[in-house]
């Protein structure tokens, strides 16, 4: 512990218990030119009116509140509804990205070249021609085209 600490620890819980709700008194009065005038001391001479704040917890008044409390309920359903909208908007362009990806699969292993079959339901491979495969890599371009750019 350092050197210091142990007052600045006191000194805090001394402020903290003596700093509880302080209001000053605040007094008013009108002067013989008909001027008011508020202070915090009374003056002998002049009638003096005591004022006494109002005390709440509350910064805000209740009609306030009521009035903001629509416009947050507002505020949250709009947040709430771009919060929805973006996850959307996430979920949809994952899902258009795995399907390009697919795509650049099946162009990449028809590019490499090679003997490419397609299985039967027989469990026959059947291999393609090179027509096919060219048919195949065009229409793969094009659903890539359409979907991926």
């Amino acid at each position: 512990m350092k050197k210091g600490q142990p007052i600045g620890i006191v000194l805090l819980i001394v402020c903290s218990i003596f700093s509880g709700n302080l209001t000053a008194k605040v007094y008013t009065w009108v002067d013989k030119d008909g001027k008011t005038h508020f202070s915090d001391k009374p003056i002998n001479n002049e009638e003096v009116t005591t004022v006494n704040p109002r005390h709440s917890n509350n910064i805000a008044s209740t009609t306030t509140v009521a009035k903001n409390n629509q416009w947050q309920q507002n505020y949250n359903e709009a947040k709430l509804a771009k919060t929805e909208k973006a996850k959307k908007s996430a979920k949809k362009k994952k899902a258009k990205q795995a399907v390009c990806n697919q795509l650049k699969s099946q162009m990449a292993t028809i590019e490499q070249g090679g003997r490419i079959y397609v299985m039967s339901p027989e469990g026959e491979r059947n291999y393609q021609s090179e027509a096919q495969l060219k048919t195949d890599m065009k229409r793969l371009t094009k659903e890539y085209k359409k979907t991926c750019r």
